[in-house]
């Protein structure tokens, strides 16, 4: 099995966890006497094996990284530099603003206070496309790697 097929199957293994955590839970308590769809004890045997299985497909998964593993670092992090580029998108423009301020006397002043922005839209613009290529390289080559390398 590739890399990517052991991925698919971690996240069907989650998914089997998950509701199989719900059935223990849901058919741990019944009444007496009444016949039941599941067997509580039966369900937990099945988790507890699920989550063996996935314990050893994700260590697997994480020994064939090995040869990636720089790539997924840096993938982390560019996800987090465009995260950071994002953000200014929602700051503030370069603006003027007038403000009244007492100046003591019983006089209110009008003062303008200016606010320029130090990086540019078209510097965030710039820097977003060049994260947003880097992240779509390396996703590109993982994904190739994913899709040769046999855990």
């Amino acid at each position: 099995m590739n890399i990517a097929k052991a991925l698919k199957e971690k996240n069907r293994t989650t998914g089997r966890i998950t509701k199989l955590q719900t059935q223990v839970l849901t058919n741990n308590r019944y009444e007496k006497g009444v016949d039941r769809d599941y067997n509580s004890m039966d369900l937990l045997k099945s988790l507890q094996e699920e989550w063996a299985f996935l314990i050893d497909l994700k260590s697997k998964i994480a020994t064939a990284n090995i040869g990636i593993a720089d790539n997924l670092i840096a993938l982390t992090e560019a996800k987090a530099e465009l995260t950071f580029w994002n953000g200014f998108h929602s700051g503030q423009p370069s603006e003027e603003v007038v403000v009244n301020v007492y100046d003591g006397t019983g006089v209110n002043k009008a003062v303008t206070h200016t606010y320029i922005n130090t990086i540019s839209s078209r510097m965030v613009d710039d820097n977003v496309l060049h994260i947003q290529k880097q992240i779509e390289d390396l996703q590109d080559e993982i994904d190739n790697y994913n899709a040769i390398t046999k855990i």
